[in-house]
């Protein structure tokens, strides 16, 4: 079957939107489905085997092309109403497709499926694993392309997350490729979307299979028969992160309803798109089911002081959290499978029979001879006979992939039940399924067992849970209400988890200092993301450290705030991090950073963590277990940070584990830290109204989008007065102060006053209009500044605003709109800087953009030999012409002048040839000659879309 026609359909509808399939559909479609009809005919005496490869569908018609239309459409959309729209009708011109092409079959396995997992790669993880990433790709790209290894070209895909590494799209590796193939790329593509995927999935059983040189060969047939745009949402595809703006849950819903929930409980994305194929078809039985993976129930944070509350004042069950890997076991006689919570098979590892794995064979006998099949939930540990305990995961092993010979042994611990015999219990209360689990099997130590629990009613079990947990050694505490049902893929619904790391002040943190960095993607992007930490060496008494060892990298705990100021603070002094030459003061392991910090440069932050472990990828031997940073510490100086003596103690204090200290029931707090109750002091002295705080006492907290955030409120607007933008400040988690201090995030001003000016005058805080505020507060976001809300900028501010934006204030990297691009071209109205065409020249030539129709006339200052007056009818439709050949010129490049003037290259005359004369007497007095020509050579070059040759329209 030769010409995609159903896929002209989709092509259209993404061009052009909307567009109205209709009778169209039919007509395009009738010459598809009679060859299809034909083609089943020849293929029936085919092999079966054969014959599903050769299968017409779908997405072996509709070029990839399409999708990425598509694709790039979402993506560049700001609404999420526009963003819907686009691939509903992608969607619905798929289907449309799919009855006509299937009308006369039955029993059709043809889906949306290979438009889908190419849209969510990120569901198809163990489908789609590819072994690939940027680093990889670029150096692919620059074998291919033949890029000098030290070009501009080349050092952009290589430093794709340094700010001068990129187009101003610094961490997104897709766009800076996309702009280095673009001038170089065929186009359009070649490939099909069932294409696509055919190579898509020979790379990644090429990579599980270690066939290194077949993975490089089907990347290179993705990219050499791929346009650059077709490259850029590949290389998404192929990382797994497409930035589309639009959620997961959003695209389930507009496929079908209940397509989310089918996937909850199934894990099977094609299963989803075959069933659901239909959208007016319901599924009246999404349930758990045998063999098939599905999203279990997670717990949410539990609240210590409103656990009681939360359980609905009943009593409930407490259960030790297990440090190991979330497995589900579903067993039919003889036949195992054992799946992840994300759907990933392990029933190699685990064993498929009795005869086979690390787990099935000691398990096989212990089930009651009633019990045919059953669906298991639970932890798979790794036990150690010798000691008789739990192995935590953040000792060296992977219980995935343990070995016959190791010392350990791998053991489940179940603690539900989802199925007996065919029947389903996930509707049944947790209390009942504990009954059943119960008479389920015999318990083995070390192989199979049930995780222990006990009845509880008050919030003092809990804490006194806990701290035993502490005290054990062990990751914390689940608790359960008996009556909840199980629900896939939610989290809460009944079960809550503690933890010491999430209860403040149980744990031991880290005063560590930053040696290294590392560029950000995404809205990370052009900053540091992550840092990597150190300790210091002893130094002699009197003396600083000159000594650091790496420990670990973090990158979570802070705000975007917090993350903003830090990487303003370091910004000036990160240098580049060569291994070959690395600095001799800071040592590290395997584990190198992309750009270092001087020690006497940088600061200490305080990381917490769950616990040392062991790692040979740090200077230290050991590195911490999700660690996380909880604040900077300011009033510390670099060379106070924590030492290896330090460190080797507090690793040998509880095996490494970091939380030590006890909940205390009466405070909330660790014991041996009790808060002294100052007496209250009466105040005498009075404050001036306008410098009192405000009562914020009764003000209901409604989001936190400005935790942590100090704000000076000095004047409000008309509409909105000091005192409501206090409280809507308080409302949003924000904190007032009447004075700017160190901490204060910005000063916001509505009107200007005396004291305003006196703040301006300081230079010290960023002053912000209000109007930036009352965007917040009705987007319920953090507003990034923009140069339009600035009224005074601090030294660091200008700095990383002139990394931001131009000197009107115009964004590198933000899209606008009208309102804003109206108010960028009056502050250009008021400036008095020309625009030099040289350097827009020398610009497009840099980004190979000369070579397109819309600058043909870049090189060129031209001058419109209008006449004065124009009397007649004829001379009005003269001007016009001109007028109008003056405004393309000036769309196509030119620089139109008013002025006949030094420096003008051509002079445009029309019918009217009055002014000739006078304009040949005036070129005899200038130095350099320009030519006149006739009106004719502008259309005609416009039309051909190069400029045609002066000579023949010369006056």
């Amino acid at each position: 079957m030769t010409g995609p026609r159903g896929a002209i359909l989709i092509r259209a509808r993404v061009a052009n939107f909307p567009v109205q399939p209709g009778a169209l559909l039919q007509s395009q479609l009738s010459a598809t489905c009679q060859s299809r009809r034909k083609d089943r005919t020849e293929m029936s005496s085919i092999p079966a085997s054969h014959s599903s490869s050769s299968q017409v569908t779908v997405a072996s018609q509709v070029p990839f092309a399409d999708l990425c239309s598509v694709l790039e459409l979402i993506q560049k959309c700001k609404s999420r109403p526009e963003k819907t729209k686009y691939f509903k009708d992608f969607l619905d011109s798929w289907r449309k497709f799919h009855d006509a092409l299937h009308k006369d079959e039955k029993d059709v396995t043809d889906s949306f499926y290979p438009a889908l997992r190419l849209i969510l790669p990120q569901l198809e993880r163990e489908r789609m694993a590819y072994g690939i990433k940027e680093t990889m790709l670029a150096k692919l790209y620059i074998e291919l392309l033949n890029l000098p290894k030290e070009g501009k070209d080349a050092l952009k895909l290589l430093d794709y997350r340094t700010p001068a590494g990129s187009r101003g799209d610094a961490g997104d590796f897709a766009t800076t490729a996309y702009f280095v193939l673009k001038p170089r790329c065929i186009k359009p593509g070649q490939l099909t979307i069932r294409q696509v995927n055919d190579l898509l999935d020979s790379i990644s059983i090429n990579n599980a299979a270690k066939r290194k040189d077949l993975v490089k060969k089907s990347l290179l047939q993705l990219i050499t028969q791929s346009s650059a745009l077709e490259q850029k949402w590949l290389i998404r595809m192929i990382i797994k992160d497409l930035k589309l703006g639009i959620s997961q849950q959003t695209l389930f819903s507009i496929f079908h309803p209940d397509s989310a929930e089918l996937y909850s409980v199934t894990t099977d994305l094609e299963k989803v798109c075959r069933q659901l194929h239909d959208p007016s078809a319901s599924l009246s039985d999404v349930s758990i089911s045998l063999f098939s993976a599905f999203k279990p129930m997670l717990a949410a944070i539990a609240n210590i002081p409103q656990i009681e509350k939360q359980m609905n004042h009943q009593s409930f069950y407490i259960e030790t959290k297990l440090d190991g890997e979330r497995i589900q076991m579903h067993k039919d006689g003889d036949v195992y499978k054992y799946f992840s919570r994300n759907g990933y098979d392990y029933t190699q590892q685990f064993g498929a029979s009795p005869l086979e794995g690390s787990l099935t064979p000691f398990i096989h006998n212990v089930f009651r001879k009633n019990v045919q099949n059953c669906i298991l939930d639970g932890e798979m540990m790794a036990y150690n006979p010798t000691t008789q305990n739990f192995m935590q995961k953040g000792n060296k092993f992977d219980i995935k992939r343990m070995v016959d010979d190791s010392e350990l042994q791998t053991c489940f611990c179940v603690f539900d039940v989802l199925m007996v015999n065919s029947q389903k219990l996930g509707h049944e209360m947790l209390s009942k399924r504990y009954e059943i689990l119960n008479n389920i099997f015999t318990p083995i130590t070390g192989r199979i067992q049930v995780i222990l629990k006990h009845q509880a009613s008050t919030q003092k079990e809990v804490i006194d849970a806990l701290n035993e947990a502490i005290d054990n050694r062990e990751e914390g505490i689940v608790v359960k209400d008996p009556t909840s049902v199980y629900k896939p893929d939610k989290r809460g619904e009944g079960w809550l988890k503690i933890k010491p790391e999430y209860v403040s002040g149980l744990m031991d943190e880290l005063d560590l200092l930053i040696v290294g960095g590392y560029w950000g993607k995404g809205l990370r992007g052009g900053m540091m993301s992550h840092f990597l930490c150190a300790v210091a060496e002893m130094p002699s008494p009197g003396e600083k450290p000159s000594v650091f060892h790496s420990i670990c990298r973090v990158g979570s705990g802070y705000t975007m705030k917090e993350l903003y100021d830090l990487s303003l603070k370091l910004a000036n002094h990160w240098k580049p991090y060569r291994k070959k030459n690395p600095p001799c003061n800071i040592l590290c392991g395997t584990e190198k950073p992309e750009v270092y910090i001087e020690p006497c440069n940088s600061v200490i932050v305080q990381v917490k963590a769950a616990e040392i472990i062991s790692s040979d990828m740090y200077k230290t031997d050991c590195t911490l277990r999700f660690p996380r940073i909880e604040k900077i510490r300011e009033d510390k100086k670099w060379s106070e940070c924590m030492t290896l003596d330090l460190l080797e103690q507090l690793r040998g204090k509880a095996s490494g584990k970091l939380a030590t200290k006890h909940l205390d029931i009466g405070h909330n707090a660790p014991q041996g830290k009790k808060r002294k109750t100052m007496p209250k002091v009466k105040q005498f002295i009075g404050v001036m109204d306008t410098f009192k705080a405000p009562d914020l006492s009764n003000v209901s907290r409604l989001s936190s989008i400005f935790e942590d955030v100090e704000f000076c409120v000095m004047t409000g607007t008309e509409n909105c007065p000091k005192n409501e933008l206090e409280s809507k400040i308080a409302e949003f988690g924000g904190s007032i102060v009447q004075n700017p201090g160190p901490d204060t995030y910005c000063v916001v001003v509505g009107t200007e006053n005396i004291r305003v000016k006196n703040i301006i005058s300081s230079s010290k805080h960023d002053v912000v209009k209000a109007e930036w505020l009352l965007q917040c507060f009705e987007r319920q976001a953090f507003m990034p500044w923009q140069p339009i809300f600035m009224i005074q900028m601090s030294s660091e501010t200008k700095q990383y605003f002139a990394c931001k934006y131009d000197c009107y204030g115009d964004s590198y990297t933000a899209d606008t709109d009208v309102a804003q691009l109206k108010e960028l071209f009056s502050r250009m109205n008021n400036l008095k800087e020309k625009i030099s065409w040289d350097v827009i020249a020398d610009t497009e030539e840099r980004y190979s953009w000369n070579c397109s129709p819309f600058n043909i006339f870049r090189q060129h200052t031209v001058y419109i030999g209008i006449s004065d007056e124009a009397g007649s009818l004829r001379d009005k439709v003269n001007r016009t012409s001109l007028l109008t050949s003056a405004l393309m010129l000036r769309f196509h490049g030119a620089r139109v002048t008013s002025q006949l003037e030094e420096g003008v290259s051509h002079v445009i005359i029309g019918e009217d040839r009055g002014r000739v004369k006078e304009i040949k007497a005036v070129r005899r007095t200038f130095r350099r000659k320009f030519k006149i020509v006739s009106e004719q050579w502008v259309k005609d070059s416009l039309k051909a879309g190069k400029l045609q040759n002066e000579d023949v329209y010369l006056i």
